[in-house]
This record gives C-alpha cells, structure tokens and sequence, in this order.
C-alpha cells in the first residue's frame, strides 16, 4: 500500500459492522465498546478526489465537506461534497464542487475548511500548501462561494497566493493547517515553510483582514516568524517556540495556540523534538506577536513531533499528540523519524495557577501497537462529553493476516480510538480502541485527520487511503 503523507460511479453503499468489546484489556486500554461504523464514501482517484489529509466540516443542511490532498481533473486535489441520503439506510451522494489546477489555481491542500461568518456564511474557507501565482508557488488561501441556486456551481477565489521558493529565492509558504475564522472574520493561519530550509524561507503565522467592500483585496500580513533551531541556529534560534507548524492554530483566551513539528531542543540529531506555544497579541495594534512555549517535547518517554493541534478543554487545559516517543517500545524500527523510539503519545498541558508561571506537561496515555492499540497519531483530538477524548492513529490496531500496512514495529491500518478520563485526579486515564481499520475489502486505511462530531452522537471521519480504489475514504462511526 502506497504511504501519503502526504470514477463518480463507483459510489460504495454504507458498509455496516458491529464492533464487539473484547474478553481481554491490556493495561490502561481495551478493544472497542459497540459502536456501528459505517464507509460514506470511497474516492476514486479520477476524476475524483485522492487521499484525503484532512477530516471534513458539518454544514446547516447537513452534508460533509471536505478537500482530497490529491486527484480529481487535474490530479492537484479537490474540494467535495457529501449529501446524506433522503431515506435512512440510503447511499451517501458525492460531488466535486472544486477541481484544484496548480497554477494560477493552488494545489494539494493538506488542511482541513472553514465556514466563514457573517456576509461570508456559508462560504468555505482552506488553503493549499502548493500551487497558486506565487513566484515559486508557495501554495494559496482560498474561498469557495456557494451557488445561487441549488444545483449551481461553487465560485472558487484565491485570496492570497505564497511565494514559496528554495535557496536564495525562498519566501515564506505552504500552509498546511485548517485556518482559523474570528468572528469578524478575521483569519489567522501558519505557514510550514521550508521547516528545515534557509533563514528567508521561515515558517509564519498570518492574519487576513476580510475587505471593506465586496470584491475589495483582503488585508495580508504576517504576524510572527518561527525561527528556533537550536543547533543549526537557522534564524538565530530566538524563540524556543520550534519551526514546521503543521497543524494550524486554536484561540483561547485571546491567544493563539499550537504545536511546531520540528526545532525548539537540541534532540533528534539537533533537529528539535518540537513543542507546544502560545502567540500572545501586542499591546498596540500593529506591533509583532509574541511567541513562548508552553512545552519543549524532548523525545523518548515525553513524546516528539506534534502534527495536529492542541484541543483547548475545561480550565484552559490544552491536550494533543506528538506522533512518535512515549513508553510504547514496539516502535523502534527503522522509519519511525529521527530515531525517536516509541508510537506517540496523548498529552495534557495545564496552565499556571497564577500569570506567568509555567504550563505542566503530562504524558495521559502513550500508544504500544500491541493488544489492537493503535501507533503513530498524526492529528489533533476532539473534545467530547464528560471530558472524553476521540481521535486515530495512523497505524495500528487489531492487524488481520497480510495487512497491507505495516510502519516500524506498528501492523494494523489504523485505529479510532476513545480517551476516558479518571474518576479521581492524578488518576490513569482509560484508552479504549473504537475501530481498526484493515485496509482490505473496501475498508479504510491511514487516517490523518482528526474527527468531526454530528448530531446522534456519530463521529466522521477520513482516512487517507483504502477504500474500493485505495485513494481514501469518509467514514461514520455511530456511539451507540
């Protein structure tokens, strides 16, 4: 099975299966409650979309939204479209409303959408982390307009097209996370830049202004630059806060949060293991943002290279992912980044008790890829009732004889999985697995994209690849 990360008719009715608890729970984790889950959709490659990197977004009417880091007309991904059906029991419809072409079009957008607000309800929101009219196609920020009439076609605008470039030629580019929308419509994002590149192709974090008039120029400009490689000392190493964001930004409090996949320690070979940061906003209105980090992930044990962002949960406490480290020793084999053992881990920062103290870090649960546990989680969690926890892992989980996929210790396609908090403080929380992907007929593989919560308590999700074509599916799994 080919690894990301990176025909309309071929339309696969809901493939239902019970998921049944098994006898026998490893430590801290057990293999599934019932749950029904169910495939809405397997992409086709083309004209369709192909593996999908993001989860999808719930409209009014409804229907899943969502982009395909590949495929479709021009093979530089999609935005589509998912209706549920008219009667129960019926197949979910699929369109493409956008055919992304590279140039002056973006391409492959690896982040998620985002509903505007406002004059702009109802359009959808995304960047694309190549493509556009940037020098050295550094990617876009686009907006997808909604017909007038049902049935009509969407209306796609660019609003801001990255530089991009290498070498001497760099500019900041390719944003890769879900933007965030203030309510005024203000939107914030990151750019992942070259990550490991020359000083002038920094990663960035960015504001656009919505314009004053319709039709008018959206206001660009960048807000703060990531510049901390300790070692390497790219940028000066002023921050400490990391390089490569690639999980996109989440607001509390007035501030901005987020993790940076790379820098901010001198583990992994003077890479960086990553952390967690806050972007404070200036005091006056046009002054720069201010960057700390909250938490220097330092590898091994503590976990290393978040990928999503962090999920802000009751009292200001932050949890997430870091997508390798942690106790779980089956994933030491080659693959797994820059020697980092372990198969990720979930983590919990916990603001100071008063201003200007330290954020506390706590590893809650760390993947082991044995006993049906998943490995390797690549996005960020969703925050449910009672402070439970939802979110997949990438490998892993209940592997079947002649799984197609297999990454560094972890065989298995992936896992849902559920995060129960302790009934007491200081408590151990209780992973349970609520779905293993298998990656064989017609099921899904590699999710790495987090999940969307829906009415009757049913999670959507995607998974990047699997399905009847192999380029990815959507799936439901119903919390009965």
């Amino acid at each position: 099975m080919e690894t990301q990360r990176g025909t309309r008719g071929g339309k696969l009715a809901a493939v239902t299966m019970a998921v049944v608890a098994a006898a026998v729970c490893a430590p801290r984790a057990c293999v599934a409650q019932t749950s029904t889950f169910s495939i809405l959709y397997s992409f086709q490659g083309h004209p369709d979309g192909k593996a999908p990197h993001a989860g999808v977004v719930l409209g009014s009417n409804g229907a899943l939204y969502g982009v395909t880091y590949q495929g479709g007309s021009s093979g530089d991904g999609t935005v589509f479209q998912l209706t549920p059906p008219s009667a129960a029991g019926g197949a979910w419809t699929e369109s493409v409303i956008h055919n992304f072409a590279a140039a002056p079009d973006g391409s492959f957008p690896a982040g998620g959408l985002a509903f505007g607000v406002g004059g702009n309800a109802g359009s959808l929101f995304g960047t694309t982390a190549g493509g556009g009219t940037g020098a050295y196609h550094g990617g876009t920020v686009f907006e997808l307009a909604p017909p007038a009439a049902a049935g009509g076609a969407w209306t796609e605008t660019v609003l801001y097209n990255f530089h991009g470039g290498a070498g001497s030629h760099s500019g900041s580019g390719n944003p890769e996370g879900t933007p965030l929308i203030e309510p005024d419509g203000t939107i914030y994002g990151t750019t992942y830049g070259s990550c490991v590149g020359a000083p002038t192709h920094l990663p960035t974090m960015f504001h656009m202004a919505p314009p004053s008039s319709p039709g008018a120029a959206w206001g660009f400009r960048t807000l703060f630059n990531f510049q901390d490689y300790p070692t390497m000392n790219v940028g000066g190493g002023a921050g400490g806060e990391g390089v490569c964001p690639a999980g996109g930004l989440v607001q509390q409090g007035g501030a901005l949060f987020g993790t940076t996949f790379q820098g901010a320690s001198d583990c992994a070979g003077g890479f960086g293991c990553g952390a967690a940061y806050e972007l404070i906003p200036p005091a006056a209105a046009g002054d720069v943002w201010t960057g700390t980090p909250l938490h220097v992930f330092g590898g091994a044990q503590d976990g290393a290279f978040p990928e999503g962002p962090p999920s802000p949960g009751p009292g200001g406490v932050l949890y997430g992912t870091t997508s390798t480290g942690g106790a779980g020793s089956a994933c030491l084999g080659e693959g797994v980044p820059y020697a980092q053992g372990g198969c990720g881990t979930v983590f919990q920062l916990t603001p100071p008790a008063t201003a200007g103290g330290a954020w506390t870090e706590a590893v809650i649960y760390s993947f082991t890829a044995t006993n049906g546990d998943g490995a390797f989680p690549v996005a960020g969690l969703l925050l449910g009732a009672n402070g439970v926890l939802y979110g997949t892992t990438s490998y892993g989980g209940s592997a079947t004889s002649g799984s197609p996929c297999s990454l560094a210790g972890a065989s298995g396609c992936g896992t849902v999985f559920q995060l129960t908090p302790p009934a007491s403080p200081g408590g151990a929380w209780t992973e349970t697995v609520l779905y293993s992907f298998s990656g064989q007929s017609g099921d899904g593989a590699m999710p790495l994209a987090g999940l969307t919560l829906g009415p009757g308590n049913v999670l959507y999700g995607t998974t990047s690849a699997g399905g009847t074509a192999g380029a990815g599916t959507v799936f439901s799994l119903a919390l009965n």
